[in-house]
This record gives C-alpha cells, sequence and structure tokens, in this order.
C-alpha cells in the first residue's frame, strides 16, 4: 500500500511540475512579447514627439484608431499584460514550488521512509517565502558591501594620487587625467577580486565556468536561466529517478553521481556569477 501511495504522490507531483512549467513558460513568453510592442509604441511616440501627439489628438485619427480591434488590443495588452503577467509568474512559482515539494516529499515517505519536511502544503509556501526574503536580503547585503569596497578602493587611490601630487588636487583642467583614473580604478578593484579567487583555488576562467554551469544544467535537465528553486525541484525529480534504490540500471550509480556533483555545482554564488556574466554580454 505504501509504495501504491509512493508512485501516486510521485506522478501527482510530476504532473503539477510540468503542467505549471508550461504555464510559467507561457506567461514569461506573453509577458516578453506585449513588452516588446510596448517598448516599440514608446518609441514611436518619442520619435514623433509633438507632431505625434497632434495627431492623435485629431478627431478623425483618433476615431480610425479606436474603431480599428487589432492596433486598440495590442495597446491595451501591452500596459496590462507585462503588469499583470510578472505578478502571475510570481504567484505561479510560488505554487509551483509549495505544490510539488509537498508531493515529491510525500512519495518519499512511502517509497524511502523518509519524513516529509512539513506536514501541510501552506507550509512550504511560508519556507518558499522566507527563502526568498532571504535571498532578496543576501542580494542587498552584497550590493551594498561591494559599492562600500568600491568606494573605499576609489577613496585610497584618491589618497595615493594626491600624495604623489605634493598634496594638491585636481583642477578642471585635468579632466581626461581623471577619466583615465577612473577607468583604471574599476579595472584594478576587478583584477583585485579575480587575483583573491585565484588565490583560494576557487577561480575559474570565465569560459571555462561557462562550460562546466552549461553542462551542469543539462545534466539536470533544465534551463541555463533556471533559479535556485526551479534547479532544485529539478535535482529532486532526477535524484528519485537516477536512485540506486530504486533505478537497478547498471549506469543508474554513476548518473546518481552525476547528478549530485551537477547539483553541488549550481551553487547560489555559481548562479549569481552565470546570470551577471550573461548580462554583461
Amino acid at each position: 500500500m505504501n509504495k501504491i501511495l509512493g508512485y501516486f504522490y510521485k506522478i501527482l507531483g510530476t504532473v503539477i511540475d510540468y503542467v505549471l512549467r508550461a504555464v510559467i513558460y507561457v506567461v514569461n513568453i506573453l509577458v516578453t512579447v506585449f513588452s516588446s510592442f510596448r517598448q516599440v509604441f514608446g518609441l514611436i511616440l518619442s520619435m514623433g514627439g509633438c507632431l505625434f501627439i497632434m495627431v492623435l489628438m485629431n478627431p478623425w485619427f483618433l476615431g480610425a484608431l479606436l474603431s480599428n480591434p487589432v492596433i486598440l488590443s495590442l495597446i491595451v495588452l501591452s500596459i496590462v499584460i507585462p503588469f499583470i503577467g510578472k505578478i502571475a509568474e510570481s504567484y505561479l512559482k510560488y505554487i509551483h514550488f509549495m505544490a510539488t515539494e509537498f508531493f515529491y516529499d510525500k512519495a518519499d515517505y512511502h517509497l524511502l521512509g523518509r519524513k516529509a519536511s512539513y506536514e501541510k502544503m501552506e507550509d512550504y509556501g511560508e519556507k518558499y517565502r522566507r527563502d526568498r526574503e532571504r535571498e532578496r536580503q543576501k542580494k542587498e547585503e552584497e550590493r551594498i558591501k561591494r559599492e562600500e569596497e568600491k568606494r573605499k578602493a576609489q577613496e585610497e587611490e584618491w589618497r595615493k594620487r594626491n600624495e604623489n601630487s605634493g598634496g594638491s588636487y585636481w583642477s578642471f583642467g585635468d579632466f581626461s587625467d581623471f577619466e583615465d583614473f577612473f577607468r583604471q580604478s574599476q579595472g584594478g578593484y576587478y583584477n583585485q577580486g579575480q587575483n583573491q579567487n585565484q588565490g583560494s583555488g576557487g577561480y575559474t576562467s570565465p569560459s571555462s565556468f561557462k562550460v562546466q554551469y552549461e553542462e551542469a544544467c543539462d545534466i539536470l535537465g533544465v534551463p541555463y536561466t533556471s533559479d535556485k528553486y526551479e534547479i532544485k525541484l529539478a535535482y529532486k525529480k532526477m535524484a528519485k529517478m537516477y536512485h540506486p534504490d530504486i533505478n537497478k540500471d547498471p549506469g543508474a550509480t554513476e548518473m546518481f553521481q552525476k547528478i549530485n556533483n551537477a547539483y553541488e555545482f549550481l551553487s547560489d554564488s555559481n548562479i549569481q556569477r552565470y546570470k551577471s556574466n550573461v548580462n554583461s554580454n
């Protein structure tokens, strides 16, 4: 009976997982498409300026525009969809995490004898909110720390430059020198961070890191832009599929080890690093 219940919960969790992933994907596409339309309308408006506004206020042109359902619908949806879509996407991710975690943990309890983390589905939702809030606070603390380190590095460079110049401050005529200094200080700060990473043994070149990161995502079967919650759900699903206690295929143990290694590599810091590299490119 326990096995039957376990497989039932596992199948139910998998169905919910795929259905909600598909819905989130569709919502994300709609937000992207209609955000693009809104940008196009904004570009046309900015290019036309006052002339476009005068034409738009013309009763004949305004009547023709309002009588065209396609254009009118695009304008309305371009305003509404990006706003509502982002809220819906966030809420769907919350439901996705809460439901799949609940049913997968139920399956683990009946199939593997593991105790569920929480008894109620709402508790998983509360955990999701707590994790998101901690992640937001962590990013904010990291941002403040980076800005503070950057400010101190620039102040130190200013102090050294001032000492070397005999204590005299720059005039407005030295503006080109200031630009050179700013670029050098930015580059020096970046290189300093790289050298620290190299010294700690945790630094890999951007190209090598990108390959490793994408290979880890391929092993778990997730998009390269996945967040920590999507990666965690994919890991749990793959780990259960190839767990040696469940899967008796000859290559299951080796695949199970690869899955664990991939999940360990896709840490919060590596996720942030990959996304930063992609955005900077």
